[in-house]
């Protein structure tokens, strides 16, 4: 077990370091997904089990090794006087003294190996203990001011004053968390991409991904190189993200949802999450992504050679398991008996002589043997009275089983009939919606109409989405005993083409000062960079006038 686990810990640690020098050229190659891809070869080397092969695979060399006893020993009274005896008189016997062992120190005593696994394994035990407990409180966190605004393929949107940008976590319950305000506040095509994008990491099962490699990180804690991993994880995973929502867009909208994406540049502590800006933000993660929108998408041709080394760089993993020989078990063969010592046979026994015939039978008769007496038959009664009572249980069992059946036909027929009643119920109580728009398609009312104690219908809720008023202007709420009146503005706001510029501002100045960027690279996204900002000036200064 301790030599599984040391071999799992350098070659999982190995496979980490080789997928951070690969990623960079695979991404640009193969795309950001098989750079994300490459992530799964630490984790199959983890969970591999350890592989036991035969000991005669190999050549055994036999090495012939004459035993060679170096100890001391307790001279017996006499063998002085004899080992003199046998020099001579006039020999000379010499003492050798025996060193006296001693005993080791303490420190020599302590199991330093097993100290050290009890640590490492401790450590882990923490580490995935920590790990849970910071999800737990910022689901906690998170969920606890939350206001669902609407609901995507079992995934709920909420918004929360807890969350400083979009974000999505959860495995079972699957939530997006937005920002309080944000569908309100931000234009429609950025809130679009940004609810995409965190939708596309729950249809991805990014967030399953992220849970699972937390045993390899936690077996790597004290690594500096397994840290590294992670955050070049994170990095790739969402930069895989990207490409998926993006497929088959052209450069415009990618230079829109980068634009976005740089706009939530700033860091975030949560880790079992998927924000939009990453969890580790700063500059090098952003160029990181938005060198990756600038590639187009793979061809067919790289795809499917991406595949190919993928599968045999998985196949080429189990190469790295752990190797233990069991030795070959050679059965034993019996010895074959010693033969018996040949013995005289002994005489067979004398027949008995035949009685004597009485003189009163008639000479040359055969004399007929007496027949053994036949096993007495069992009555008939008693046959049949089995039978009987055979039958009888079977019938009984039979019948026992139909009424079961009834039984359960009729608990099945009542409780279908109950679900059509609950049905019925609340497709009587359930609210209706209906929507109209303005002439001109800019003003929409949908209309939440649910029914009264009389059976009435009566408008509940209404909500009014007003493009004609800006999206950063402050709605306004009318509510009744009965019903409520919500006003969304969903204009374009006042102030998006300044923070617009100034988020290209920002990008264009982290790209410039990244020396790592190949010159063309940065010369490509610096001009698209410009281009943006020039338009977004230009369109401020339309509005303005």
């Amino acid at each position: 077990m301790i030599a599984w686990l040391t071999d799992t810990l350098v070659m999982t640690g190995v496979l980490m370091a080789l997928v951070l020098v690969v990623r960079r050229p695979v991404g640009r190659w193969f795309g950001p997904a098989a750079a994300y891809a490459l992530w799964a070869l630490p984790m199959v080397r983890l969970i591999l089990p350890p592989l036991a092969l035969p000991q005669g695979l190999l050549p055994r060399p036999e090495v012939a090794i004459e035993p060679i006893v170096a100890s001391a020993r307790t001279m017996a009274p006499g063998s002085a006087e004899l080992a003199a005896h046998s020099l001579g008189q006039g020999g000379a016997v010499t003492a050798v003294p025996i060193a006296a062992a001693t005993d080791p120190g303490f420190l020599a005593q302590v199991p330093w190996t097993g100290l050290l696994i009890a640590l490492w394994l401790g450590g882990a035990a923490v580490f995935l203990g920590w790990r849970v407990w910071n999800y737990a409180s910022m689901r906690r966190e998170l969920l606890a001011g939350a206001r669902q605004v609407a609901q995507a393929e079992g995934v709920r949107i909420v918004e929360t004053p807890a969350a400083a940008a979009p974000l999505a976590f959860g495995i079972f319950d699957k939530v997006v968390a937005l920002p309080s305000g944000f569908l309100a506040e931000t234009d429609s095509e950025s809130s679009d991409f940004a609810i995409a994008h965190e939708l596309e990491h729950h249809a991805g099962n990014d967030l399953i991904a992220i849970i699972a490699v937390q045993p390899l990180f936690a077996l790597h804690w004290f690594n500096p190189l397994a840290w590294a991993a992670w955050r070049a994880l994170r990095g790739d995973q969402e930069a895989a993200c990207d490409a998926r929502v993006m497929a088959g867009c052209d450069r415009k909208t990618r230079a829109r949802y980068g634009r976005l994406i740089a706009s939530y540049a700033a860091g975030s502590r949560l880790a079992l999450a998927a924000p939009i800006a990453g969890p580790l933000g700063g500059e090098k993660p952003i160029i990181h992504r938005l060198k990756a929108l600038a590639c187009t998408d793979v061809s067919p041709a790289r795809r499917v050679l991406a595949r190919s080394l993928f599968a045999a760089s998985l196949v080429a993993v189990p190469m790295t398991a752990t190797v233990s020989y069991a030795a070959m078990e050679v059965p034993e063969i019996p010895e074959a008996p010693e033969p018996p010592s040949p013995r005289t046979p002994p005489e067979p026994p004398q027949a008995p002589e035949p009685p004597s015939v009485p003189d009163a039978e008639m000479p040359g008769r055969d004399l007929a043997l007496p027949a053994p007496p036949a096993p007495p038959a069992p009555p008939s009664a008693v046959v049949e009275a089995r039978q009987e009572a055979e039958l009888q249980r079977a019938e009984a069992e039979v019948e026992r089983q139909a009424a079961d059946a009834e039984r359960r036909a009729a608990q099945a027929e009542r409780r279908a009939a109950e679900v059509e009643r609950s049905a019925a119920r609340a497709a009587a109580r359930a609210p209706q919606v209906s929507e109209s728009v303005s002439t001109d398609g800019k003003v929409r009312h949908i209309h939440i109409v649910t029914k009264d104690e009389n059976g009435r219908n009566v408008v509940t809720r209404e909500m009014v989405i007003d493009e004609t008023c800006p999206a950063d202007s402050s709605g306004h709420d009318e509510v009744s005993d009965r019903s409520r009146s919500v006003r969304i503005c969903a204009g374009e706001p006042k102030g998006i083409h300044k923070v617009v510029i100034t988020s290209l501002q920002s990008a264009r100045a982290a790209v410039a000062t990244d020396r790592s960027i190949k010159e063309d690279v940065r010369t490509e996204i610096l001009l698209d960079l410009d281009r943006e900002i020039e338009r977004a000036r230009k369109e401020m200064g339309a509005s303005r006038g």
